[in-house]
Parts: structure tokens; C-alpha cells; sequence
């Protein structure tokens, strides 16, 4: 896939030896076949790239401020008309930086699925703790070529008020996670699980068909391979009629609880 994008839920539990619960919605891009730009994520890229310019005349400024304190032959006149012209500008990307937006994380555009394959996990950068419910959206979402080249300059050449690269991508930071071990255990592990029509259904789906969840014989109409989703498949993940009797039968609980 060419990107992905991450929506990041945290609570605070109120049990202090629980921690700390999460929850992080991680969808998956492709390029749109046809290059169509992605309306939901234009919206995005182009708040991204105000504060992205704000920054760097920030740092542009930084720079100018050292120059001068080390410059021996100033000329206050000349150089002041241009840093007057400077600052409007510095001043207006400032404004369009901090300008107000309302955006929606789950627009259709980006979430096209309310399905999901989730394991559980860590966090993706040190100290990579384990206390993440990890939701990977069945259906990737779209975007352009050139929306996708604009969001690398956004995120890879991104830099401070004080010309600090940001990036964990960049040549000063490295990749921020490193490798982490494998953990299958089916209990206490990263085990994969699928959650499908077979699970649940939409608030909409549920109030037109007025049943919480598909039956089996229906999963090709809601988009599920009958030639992957098969009997002996159904069989293997759902073993158990309900989550509560999961919970009981392995003595475990949800990550809320």
C-alpha cells in the first residue's frame, strides 16, 4: 500500500494498576486507478501544508535573526524595508496556519468499510508499549499520485520553528520503531481476528433489515467471498456464539474492561 493513515484513541482507565487503554483505526491507501484526487484528503493536505509553510518561513526567519546578529556591515535601511515585507508575509501564513477547520476523521472517503481485521499491539514508535487495540480497515482507500507526492514533502522535508527536521525519516532521526518481536500466543498475543457481517452490521443496516448481523448464507451480498469465507472458515473464527462467552471461556476481558 502507498499510505497509511491513523486515527488514535486514548482513554484513561480508572483502575491505575490498568494503565493506560488505546485504541488506533488504521486505514489503508491505494492509488486511485483512474487518478482521481481523494476530496476528504485534499481537505487535509491543504491545512497540513499551511502550517507546513508557516513553518518554514519560521525558520527562514530563525535563520535571518542569526545573520544578523553575526552580520559586521548591517544596513538597516535596505534590510529593513525587506524584513518589514518579510514579516506581512510571515505574519499572513501565521493567520491561514490557525484558521479554524472542521474536518471528519471517518468520512466515507477514507473509511469505506466498517469491517476490520484487529490484533493486539503496541504503539509504533518507542517505547513501542503493548497496550494498543489495532483496527485495520478491510477496504484500502484512494488517493492521487500527486496528492500522495505532497504528502511526502509534507512529512519527510518538514522542519521547526528553529530549522529542526522532524521527520523520523529524515538523516538525523532515523527510523523511529525498531523491530519487535513476534508474539502469536493465542491469549496473551498479537493474535489476528476478522470482524465481518457475520459480527455485526451498520446502525443504517440494522434499522432497514432489522437484524444485528448477516447470516451466513447472506455474507456474499454484503462483499464477502463465499470461496474465502467459507463453512470451514466460519467454522475456525467463530467458535464462540458471543464475545462475553469468549471473555469466560479463556478468562480473559476486553481491553475497556
Amino acid at each position: 500500500y502507498d499510505l497509511e493513515y491513523q486515527i488514535n484513541l486514548m482513554q484513561m482507565r480508572d483502575d491505575p494498576y490498568k494503565g493506560r487503554g488505546a485504541g488506533i483505526v488504521s486505514v489503508l491507501f491505494d492509488i486511485d486507478p483512474d487518478e482521481e484526487d481523494n476530496e476528504k484528503m485534499e481537505e487535509l493536505i491543504q491545512a497540513f501544508e499551511k502550517v507546513w509553510n508557516k513553518d518554514r518561513m519560521e525558520c527562514e526567519d530563525f535563520q535571518r535573526k542569526k545573520r544578523r546578529l553575526h552580520s559586521k556591515l548591517y544596513d538597516l535601511v535596505t534590510e529593513g524595508k525587506e524584513e518589514a515585507t518579510f514579516h506581512s508575509k510571515l505574519r499572513a501564513a501565521r493567520h491561514l496556519a490557525e484558521e479554524d477547520q472542521d474536518w471528519d476523521p471517518w468520512h466515507k472517503k477514507i473509511l469505506r468499510s466498517i469491517w476490520f481485521f484487529g490484533y493486539e499491539g503496541s504503539l509504533t514508535e518507542p517505547p513501542c508499549s503493548e497496550f494498543v487495540e489495532w483496527r485495520i480497515m478491510r477496504e484500502p482507500a484512494y488517493i492521487s499520485t500527486q496528492q500522495l507526492n505532497r504528502l511526502k514533502k509534507i512529512l519527510f522535508n518538514h522542519v521547526d520553528s528553529e530549522c529542526r527536521r522532524t521527520s523520523v525519516h529524515s538523516k538525523e532521526n532515523g527510523v523511529a520503531r525498531p523491530l519487535q518481536p513476534l508474539n502469536n500466543d493465542l491469549y496473551t498475543g498479537h493474535n489476528l481476528f476478522e470482524c465481518t457481517c457475520l459480527d455485526f452490521l451498520s446502525d443504517v443496516q440494522r434499522e432497514e433489515l432489522k437484524q444485528s448481523k448477516c447470516a451466513f448464507v447472506e455474507r456474499e451480498e454484503f462483499g464477502f467471498d463465499p470461496n474465502t469465507y467459507t463453512k470451514e472458515w466460519n467454522k475456525e473464527v467463530h467458535p464462540y456464539d458471543s464475545a462475553e462467552e469468549f471473555w469466560a471461556a479463556t478468562g480473559t476481558e476486553p481491553w475497556w474492561a
